[in-house]
Formats: C-alpha cells, sequence, structure tokens
C-alpha cells in the first residue's frame, strides 16, 4: 500500500515514512501544498497523512479541493492544533480521520 505523507517538519516526515515501511507501508514524502499538489496528480496513493499547518497554506486546503473534486481518497489530518474544535472542523471537511501531534507510532 503506497501512502504520501504530507509533512514540513522532515525528522517526523522521515520517522513516518520509515516506521510505515517496518509495518510493510511505502511511503512518499512531501513537504508542501503545492508537491502534494504535484504528488496526487502524477501518482495513485492508498492513503494521505496531511499535516493541516504547511507552509504554503493549511492542509485544510487540498483536502477541500479533494473532496469537491469528488476524492474519496482516505485522509488521516496530522496536526498539532487538537483542540476539539479544530478535530470538528477536519472531520466535517472531509478528513476519515484525525490525529493529535506528538503522537505514539508504536501504538
Amino acid at each position: 500500500m503506497r501512502l504520501l505523507i504530507v509533512e514540513d517538519d522532515p525528522v517526523l516526515s522521515d520517522g513516518l515514512c520509515v516506521g510505515l515501511g517496518l509495518s510493510g507501508f511505502t511511503a512518499d514524502a512531501v513537504g508542501t501544498l503545492g508537491d502534494a499538489r504535484a504528488a496526487l496528480q502524477y501518482a495513485d496513493f492508498a492513503v494521505v497523512v496531511l499535516d493541516v499547518m504547511l507552509p504554503d497554506g493549511s492542509g485544510l486546503e487540498l483536502l477541500a479541493e479533494l473532496r469537491a473534486a469528488g476524492s474519496r481518497l482516505p485522509i488521516l489530518l496530522l496536526t498539532a492544533r487538537d483542540q476539539i474544535r479544530d478535530r470538528v472542523q477536519g472531520l466535517d471537511a472531509g478528513a476519515d480521520d484525525y490525529l493529535g501531534k506528538p503522537f505514539d507510532l508504536a501504538e
């Protein structure tokens, strides 16, 4: 299964790719919305792990674009914004799940 990791923190991004790789997944990582849009145009992914706060905008923008285009691609929001209202906003925008940072990859 091929996943797209959209995360601007290189340490976290690399850790996710390694951890998911050890679990049998293939993960491609990008750090901006622009790179995520390009990756989604040229490759098929089974899941997107999407940071909300990115250097060139909000991951919620990409989520809204994908849902408006009819994409049913599973999207997990990954963010330090973990207030209940933030979770509700992300899920209402069409995310399939929401994971707050920090988290334990082993669990």
